[in-house]
């Protein structure tokens, strides 16, 4: 593995984030304890430094200078120390050397300096005797405190608390100190005292013991890094390299229909998360199995459902001019479905010399049932209406056939019409359709409200009605399916009859194909991004009267 491949492994990662998180869990930890340490260790030797200075005090009480402050004097200008003096200074070595302290001095205090009596810092008996020296700092302040107590007043436990000058520097090293009166015959303090502990001991305990700590926390946090990082590699990075390469082969498995197997049995999550990429891994190839087979019906039914959109297409009339040799009328429709195929259907064709059946009509329902129905129901209409049979029989005729068979109970409305091209005389019936909109040569477009009956193939035996209606030379009939009544826009509103009146006005006096553009138009803006909901049939015929001799 080389250097980038290993610092960007999962064990280089998980290693250095422990050691992160080691590292700074051992700093805080010595910094806590070293704090606590600190406490105990300031503490005990404050105890011991006080101890000491209640020892130093006794012994030099009770010796050589139990005596008064003339004799106190008398001693200090004689320069000379005697076998008391040495007894004194001998003890306070002991003390000293068994607390371990800095320093102990006995002095006499005045307004700005102090005048030594005996010191540990003497190389010879008497060496500091009658010495003078300056105050350090706040020391005259607890200097002052040790003076002015007395025998009767003098209370250790408060000594304790009051008598310690823990800010004291002497010849550059740092000390805590004691000041404790030396009392006379009479207890009277006739001079003072000094028990001081160095704090750089402390210090240096403290440094010594982070230090101690924080090496043995390295060496236990090396070890269990050693340990961890071997049993990550065996448990969990081995694992998830086995399942990193099965990922990597899956491609080629599903491919070649061939399930991986991990071999990831470690017992844990990770073997759970390798059974889980197993069944994954399987059940992707059942899937795309299964997609094939689902894909390759669909391209099936989607060839067929073309070729059905083809047949049906096939059966409406396209070819327009429709009859270029007849001058006495102008025609022209469409049909754009919903889906691939739809239920509407148009047809015109002629029944006689003089006779132009118009059809307009819409299957209940949508897709294949739909277009297979209307197929039926055209071929029926056409049939009948081709007997040259009034509307109303053609109608009945074929809503009698159709109820002979009906098993999914799907009704068709339709409007049939026969235009007599000589006359202009239109003889229609509806069979629960939308009503057509006429536009009279002297007129604008307007709904005609016909007479209605019920839906073919919805009851058996039902009568219909037709009625007639006069067309006048250049006279226009808009025939169309809900389709364009109830074309719904994004926000649920229907284009309505009233849309489509005034589109159709708007071309009015233009040819049905210039009128059925207008209204297709119209209903596209209004729809806009909205999917088409119905399938969208209209045809428009303009009556041009029989042509003179």
């Amino acid at each position: 593995m080389d250097q980038t491949k290993f610092t960007s492994s999962l064990a280089f990662k998980t290693m250095l984030r422990l050691l992160i998180v080691v590292m700074i869990v051992s700093v805080i930890a010595a910094a806590v304890i070293g704090i606590v340490t600190y406490n105990d260790l300031a503490t005990q030797a404050r105890d011991n430094t006080y101890e000491a200075a209640l020892e130093g005090t006794a012994v030099a009480s009770s010796g050589m200078l139990k005596t008064d402050q003339e004799g106190i004097d008398r001693y200090i200008s004689s320069g000379k120390p005697d076998e008391n003096y040495e007894r004194i200074m001998l003890n306070l070595l002991l003390i000293t050397n068994n607390f371990e302290l800095q320093g102990c001095d006995i002095f006499v205090p005045h307004d700005d300096h102090i005048t030594y009596l005996m010191s540990t810092d003497d190389q010879t008996a008497g060496e500091s005797l009658n010495k003078e020296a300056a105050y350090y700092g706040e020391e005259k302040a607890y200097v002052s405190k040790a003076m002015n107590v007395s025998e009767d007043e003098f209370d250790p436990d408060r000594s304790k608390k009051d008598n310690i000058y823990t800010d004291n520097s002497k010849n550059g090293v740092k000390l805590m100190t004691y000041y404790m009166p030396v009392l006379d015959k009479d207890g009277k303090a006739v001079a003072v005292l000094a028990a001081s502990y160095s704090t750089d001991k402390v210090y240096k305990t403290i440094l010594k013991y982070i230090f101690g700590l924080l090496g043995v926390t390295l060496a236990v946090m090396l070890v269990s890094m050693t340990i961890f990082y071997f049993s990550i590699r065996k448990h969990i990075i081995r694992p998830v390299s086995k399942l990193t390469q099965s990922v990597r082969t899956m491609q080629e498995s599903v491919k070649n229909r061939q399930p991986v197997i991990t071999d990831v049995r470690t017992g844990d999550e990770i073997e759970e998360l390798a059974v889980s990429f197993e069944h994954m891994n399987s059940d992707l190839i059942g899937y795309i199995d299964e997609n094939t087979r689902i894909t390759a019906e669909k391209e099936r039914i989607d060839t067929e459902l073309s070729l059905a959109t083809d047949i049906q297409a096939g059966m409406l009339p396209d070819k327009f001019p429709a009859f270029p040799e007849r001058k006495e009328f102008d025609i022209y429709a469409s049909m754009k479905p919903a889906k691939e195929v739809g239920g509407d259907f148009y047809d015109f064709f002629m029944i006689d010399e003089n006779k132009l059946g118009l059809v307009m009509a819409d299957v209940s329902g949508k897709g294949v049932p739909a277009a297979l129905f209307m197929m039926q129901s055209k071929i029926i209409l056409k049939n009948y209406a081709l007997m040259d049979l009034s509307p109303k029989a053609v109608l009945e005729e074929v809503n009698r056939q159709i109820c002979e068979s009906n098993p999914q109970g799907m009704f068709v409305t339709i409007w049939l019409g026969v235009l007599d091209l000589k006359t202009g005389v239109l003889t229609a019936a509806n069979a629960g359709h939308e009503k057509p909109a006429l536009k009279q040569a002297d007129g604008s477009f307007e709904l005609f409200k016909d007479k209605h009956g019920i839906m073919v193939g919805y009851m058996d035996g039902v009568p219909f009605k037709e009625y007639e209606l006069k067309l006048s030379k250049g006279a226009k009939l808009f025939l169309y399916t809900d389709g364009v009544a109830e074309a719904t826009d994004a926000n649920e509103q229907l284009f309505g009859t009233d849309r489509m009146i005034d589109a159709l006005r708007t071309a009015e006096d233009k040819t049905p194909k210039e009128i059925l553009e207008a209204v297709d138009e119209a209903v596209n803006e209004f729809v806009g991004s909205a999917p088409q909901f119905d399938d969208l049939t209209m045809l428009c015929i303009e009556y041009k009267g029989k042509p003179e001799e």
